[in-house]
């Protein structure tokens, strides 16, 4: 008690003042309608300006949370939507395991560099052996394929764009597979050709292209892009077809890696074949 009493007195001038001080602002801005208009100003901007800045750290972390949550329904969605299982395969591959599961699977990765200008373009995922992936694993986006894994590390991997002119798909049409190849031809952004296809084919503009069952490193049905232009020349008996890409290049962001889980043991039955 003694050293409060101490500290008082020695500190007394600085203390009155202080109290004074307050008293004078107190009988100012309640006497004063100007200045208490003012104040009430003031504060409220600094209230705001606090609640927008604690808003917008708020909005970013949920933001992150969301965008996880949204890429784990989607992976969920993705292997619900592509349940094959191996009796399912048994027809082509002579597979006997009668077991059911999925055969496919995805993993969400986030795209870390991306070219899209380029004759051969590629991109960069945040993910790599240690989640997984391995060369030779589709990518596909949330509106269709993106591309294929052609290297890997333990955290990244680096994907073959569908904007690449090594890039070769067979497309599904209308219930049909064709067997010529969709490619980029490297003159337009997000637009891909198809050569080959006979003018007695029922195509028209609009139709949907998709994977269908050539690939082990898709599943069937995943949206390659959708026709935007038929060139019919009297010289040929094929049209060309202009496809417009279901993934935007110019915007990848976001990926999921189609994982195969009987790949290895189908490709080799390939290879024996």
């Amino acid at each position: 008690m003694q050293r409060l009493f101490a500290f008082i007195e020695y500190n007394f001038h600085i203390i009155l003042f202080v109290i004074l001080q307050i008293i004078c602002g107190f009988l100012i801005f309640s006497l004063n309608p100007y200045q208490q208009a003012t104040f009430s100003k003031s504060a409220l901007n600094a209230t705001s300006s606090i609640n927008n800045w604690s808003s917008s750290i708020y909005n970013y972390w949920d933001l992150k949370n969301q965008n996880t949550w949204l890429q784990d329904q989607i992976s969920k969605q993705f292997r619900e939507s592509y349940p094959q299982s191996l009796s399912y395969m048994n027809d082509t591959f002579n597979v006997k395991d009668t077991s059911k599961h999925s055969l496919f699977d995805a993993i969400p990765a986030q795209v870390v560099f991306n070219t899209s200008y380029k004759t051969n373009n590629r991109f960069i995922i945040n993910k790599g052996r240690n989640h997984g992936i391995k060369k030779n694993m589709g990518v596909i986006s949330s509106q269709g394929i993106a591309g294929i894994i052609l290297s890997s590390n333990e955290n990244f991997s680096v994907a073959m764009s569908l904007l690449n002119t090594k890039m070769k798909i067979i497309p599904y049409i209308n219930g049909q597979e064709y067997y010529t190849e969709i490619e980029w031809d490297n003159t337009k952004l997000n637009s891909l050709t198809i050569n080959g296809i006979n003018k007695l084919e029922k195509i028209n503009v609009g139709d949907v292209v998709s994977t269908g069952n050539s690939s082990l490193l898709f599943p069937k049905g995943i949206p390659i892009g959708s026709v935007s232009k038929i060139s019919n020349t009297s010289k040929s008996q094929y049209f060309k077809l202009e496809v417009e890409t279901a993934t935007n290049f110019r915007d990848l962001e976001y990926v999921f890696v189609v994982i195969n889980r009987e790949y290895s043991s189908l490709n080799h039955l390939l290879s024996n074949d």
